[in-house]
């Protein structure tokens, strides 16, 4: 079986991918099977690219069925536009914030105290621990 390129449609053993790793295809999209097969960049940083954490506060809650984690902010603030990292026991991935709401309603800037809820990519559990990506 392979797992093929969507940009070139190369073909890939899918026994390369065993252990979560990726491969970077000659077209120089990155292939992988845990985010829906492909992924435009690699999941970990270059190392000439130097990335800052600051952590923002933890998961409370995930709504599974429409992909939400309501997390609490408990130092700094978050923005629409902010890159978010995920870390906990089995999760860990990066994202860009597109939209968030608080109680239902859509703000643009959330600060510590709060509580607010935005859609992920992938499945995050209670008390992971939410950066936000300082570059």
């Amino acid at each position: 079986m392979a797992i093929t390129c969507p940009k070139c449609g190369a073909g890939f053993d899918v026994t390369l991918f065993q252990f979560g790793h990726r491969v970077q295809c000659d077209c120089g999209g990155w292939v992988d099977l845990r985010s829906g097969h492909t992924s435009p960049y690699p999941a970990q940083p270059r190392e000439d690219e130097p990335v800052a954490e600051v952590e923002l506060g933890r998961v409370t809650h995930y709504f599974s069925r429409i992909g939400v984690a309501a997390t609490e902010i408990t130092q700094d603030t978050l923005a629409v536009g902010d890159t978010i990292h995920i870390k906990g026991h089995t999760s860990d991935f990066t994202q860009k914030i597109d939209s968030m709401q608080i109680d239902g309603q859509q703000v643009r800037e959330a600060t510590v105290g709060q509580s607010v809820g935005f859609k992920i990519a992938e499945h995050a559990r209670e008390h992971d621990i939410v950066y936000k990506v300082v570059v």
